[in-house]
């Protein structure tokens, strides 16, 4: 049985560049100028209609535009995408300002399910920060609770987290200040790329969506702590260019589920009974969602993985509206919820 990682937000754009000294790797404003935008290099791809609907709020002090407003129910996935080395430290930084005092900040999973590293997490539990790691071996590495720091809600944190490779050290940073803890774990695991960072939500839902604003999220290789201006300089500047979706005739179908926006889960479905509508290479697990959403008859899609050149995208569409998984015959796919 193949299990397939899942994936939402379409219309983002993975990049990448050369980095110095501590500039981020990938960086995100998720602002209502940027939206789901890399903003490194150029952007190439336009932002899909699926972004349409999105809420902002109020802004961290001195930022230029308004950035994105999470109501606990749709999170935000990004493309991390970029050229690095192994053997590197790695690291996440954002800003956030929760307005409940749980749920999961950042998750990140890789395309490629077959490597050391599985799974990164980072969430936060009565105030409480905790960053998470998941290896092959379904080993969970769970720092314990922070107690030396509390978040308070309706406050802004600049929090940052990362992997020292040589001794697999975690390293969570809120407002510049060190959390310590006495735990390190397996070392020289590699930063598996490319891959979904989903930003406010978590991909198994473990951990409840946040409810908040979020804005300048960074991935940074080479760097296991990095410090709140090596991002916010870039996303204070707003020097990057308008990438607002164009609403007013939308290339999404509006399906009957939500109105606010998209996102796929991973759902357990027997293959037969389904409808093929078409399979075709895709080279990345976003444009095959992307095709989804831009087809008025897909409920559902499954990608798989190749090794060599572009994978399969095969989209289906609404015919059965229950299900239920019966063992070895089932495939993971992704749902419209």
């Amino acid at each position: 049985m193949e299990v397939e990682h899942l994936l939402i937000a379409v219309g983002v754009i993975s990049s990448s560049n050369i980095v110095f000294a501590n500039d981020p790797t990938c960086l995100w404003p998720l602002d209502s100028s940027s939206f789901t935008t890399e903003i490194q290099v150029s952007p190439t791809d336009p932002v899909d209609t699926g972004q349409c609907g999105r809420i902002f709020g109020g802004q961290p002090p001195d930022y230029p535009n308004l950035v994105f407003e999470l109501d606990g129910l749709i999170p935000v996935d990004l493309v991390v995408d970029a050229t690095i080395e192994s053997d590197k430290d790695y690291s996440f930084s954002m800003m956030v300002r929760p307005s409940v005092d749980t749920g999961a900040l950042l998750h990140y999973k890789p395309d490629d399910s077959t490597q050391q590293l599985q799974e990164l997490a980072l969430y936060i539990s009565g105030g409480y920060i905790y960053m998470e790691r998941i290896l092959d071996s379904n080993t969970a590495e769970t720092s314990p609770q922070l107690t030396q720091q509390k978040m308070q809600i309706n406050t802004w944190y600049f929090i940052s987290f990362g992997i020292d490779i040589s001794n697999g050290k975690m390293f969570i940073n809120l407002n510049g200040d060190n959390i310590p803890h006495d735990k390190s774990y397996r070392d020289s695991v590699n930063f598996v790329i490319p891959g979904i960072l989903r930003v406010g939500g978590m991909f198994d839902q473990r951990n409840p969506n946040l409810q908040g604003r979020v804005a300048c999220v960074a991935f940074y290789s080479d760097v296991k702590e990095p410090a709140k201006d090596d991002s916010e300089s870039f996303c204070k500047a707003g020097t990057w260019t308008n990438n607002e979706p164009d609403c007013s005739t939308p290339q999404a179908v509006q399906r009957s589920e939500t109105a606010a926006g998209y996102f796929m889960m991973e759902t357990n479905i027997q293959l037969n009974t389904l409808n093929q509508i078409s399979a075709i290479p895709k080279c990345t697990n976003l444009r095959c969602a992307a095709s989804c959403l831009r087809h008025q008859s897909c409920w559902y899609y499954r990608y798989e993985p190749s090794a060599s050149g572009c994978s399969q995208c095969t989209l289906y569409d609404s015919s059965v509206t229950s299900w239920k998984g019966t063992g070895a015959e089932d495939n993971f796919l992704y749902k419209w919820k």
